[in-house]
């Protein structure tokens, strides 16, 4: 390669700043090679140089990527350690390359927790809100003439679909409130043993979004409806409560169910 010899030739330094550290070439510089091809050539020659060092060269001292997960994951031998450790004091590269490691590992579950039943149907049963119906005719007291039936009153029966739920409040002996169940179907061929193992849970109603979204936490209380379709939940705290009823096929809602105080 033949040298340039006019007196605004640059140098092999600033030639070399200008590849290697992107240093701003001078503007008598850029003039020069503007007209000088002998320079021109010079400065093809240090970027394909350079470009055939990278590409051979590029990291060659660097720790493989499985050096470096081993490290993050503390599975290494002390020497190893110590040498990666004074590396990545002074390659910017491997240095971000194990920040992301260390966060990945980080948001690793190695163990994560299975969904329940419930949550594993939701998605493909469907949703049913409960309705309230009125409660079949009963013989009544003198006094409770003059009642008048309200959605806070007990007991209540509900229908969802071919689902009847009866649902009455009663006390234990120690003067706790729970809450006793009752499934059957209008279709006389379903037996209450088709409900057997069904799971009835008790949200407490502030917590609870919408009929139509089901909340991540675990209920309040959670029971299932045994062979002969019933269910009890207790002991139950005065409040307002929403019933979900998780059944093979669909999940029924039962809102506004209020505990009233002993």
């Amino acid at each position: 390669m033949m040298d340039c010899v006019h007196a605004m030739a640059p140098d092999d330094d600033e030639l070399l700043r200008f590849i290697l550290d992107e240093e701003p070439l001078r503007a008598e510089t850029q003039e020069h090679l503007r007209q000088c091809e002998v320079c021109r050539q010079r400065l093809v020659f240090y970027k394909e140089t350079n470009a055939f060092l990278v590409s051979r060269l590029y990291r060659s001292q660097c720790p493989d990527a499985t050096a470096l997960n081993l490290f993050c994951a503390h599975m290494l031998p002390v020497d190893e350690v110590m040498k990666i450790t004074g590396h990545l004091k002074e390659c910017p590269l491997c240095n971000r390359e194990v920040q992301e490691i260390r966060q990945i590992l980080a948001d690793f579950d190695p163990f994560p927790v299975p969904p329940s039943p419930r949550e594993a149907l939701r998605g493909f049963v469907e949703r049913i809100v409960a309705t309230l119906v009125p409660w079949q005719p009963q013989f009544v007291t003198r006094s409770a003439l003059h009642e008048t039936p309200t959605e806070s009153s007990w007991p209540r029966q509900y229908r969802a679909g071919s689902l009847n739920i009866s649902l009455h409040l009663s006390r234990t002996s120690y003067g706790e409130a729970m809450i006793l169940g009752l499934f059957s179907s209008v279709d006389p061929n379903v037996s209450s043993e088709t409900f057997e193992g069904g799971s009835v849970s008790l949200y407490t109603a502030a917590l609870f979004p919408s009929a139509q979204e089901i909340p991540v936490d675990p209920p309040l209380l959670e029971a299932s409806i045994d062979d002969l379709g019933n269910v009890v939940l207790k002991p139950v705290p005065t409040g307002e409560y929403v019933m979900v009823v998780t059944l093979p096929e669909n999940e029924v809602v039962i809102p506004a169910l209020s505990i009233p105080a002993s």
